[in-house]
């Protein structure tokens, strides 16, 4: 028993080291994920990072190639829809988070807002504004809507272009995080909804001309 807990904590700890690799860009699509490398740069066995590729198989960060497990790519048309369906759930979660708001739901999307537009590195910004994504997403109370929100940002996050950190979006982003905070203060569902989907829309827009102008490249997907 005591082994078996072991090997699930250690199991535990490959997961969460290898899912911020991918989601942070250390690991970019189409990087090899091979056991031996990962243990070895975690000082792990090869079971519990056995166990960690499997989740994150499963999870579709990472699929199977030729010559073993790879960060998955996504396509561009693959991008597209994981943002059709992530507009969909995510303007719901707004305006569930505006109808169940509580004062501690409040302060956390205030306490991250406030962080976010005072952070001068344009990589702390954007990893405190996908964190402000995630307090939204708890704040509806709905625990299937937040766990398939999470495992589509994640997927997302493989693929973040350079353009997600410009100035111009971040800028643009801080504001409209600010209208949804203002219509959950308020209550206001409808806006809370609307607010969001804007927001989204204008995101999966920069990502796609992002694709687009790269198209033909060294990759479909810049840095």
């Amino acid at each position: 028993m005591t082994g078996a807990a072991s090997t699930s904590s250690a199991g535990d700890t490959a997961h969460e080291r290898l899912l911020e690799e991918l989601t942070s860009g250390a690991l970019l699509p189409g990087s090899p994920v091979l056991e031996t490398a990962v243990a070895a740069r975690y000082g792990l066995g090869r079971a519990p990072v056995r166990e960690a590729i499997l989740r994150l198989e499963c999870d579709g960060l990472i699929v199977r190639g030729a010559r073993g497990p790879v960060v998955r790519t996504l396509t561009p048309s693959e991008v597209v829809d994981i943002y059709q369906a992530r507009i969909a759930l995510e303007a719901e979660a707004a305006a569930s988070a505006a109808r169940h708001r509580s004062s501690l739901d409040l302060a956390r999307l205030q306490h991250v807002h406030e962080q976010s537009r005072a952070a001068t590195d344009p990589e702390e910004a954007r990893r405190l504004h996908g964190r402000w994504h995630q307090v939204l997403r708890r704040s509806s109370r709905n625990d299937t809507i937040t766990e398939v929100l999470e495992q589509l940002a994640r997927r997302l996050a493989l693929h973040d272009t350079g353009d997600m950190t410009r100035s111009a979006n971040l800028e643009s982003t801080d504001d409209e995080h600010q209208v949804v905070l203002d219509a959950i203060v308020a209550g206001d569902e409808d806006t809370a909804r609307k607010a969001l989907r804007e927001h989204l829309e204008r995101t999966r827009d920069v990502r796609i001309a992002a694709l687009v102008r790269d198209e033909g490249g060294v990759g479909a997907f810049g840095s």
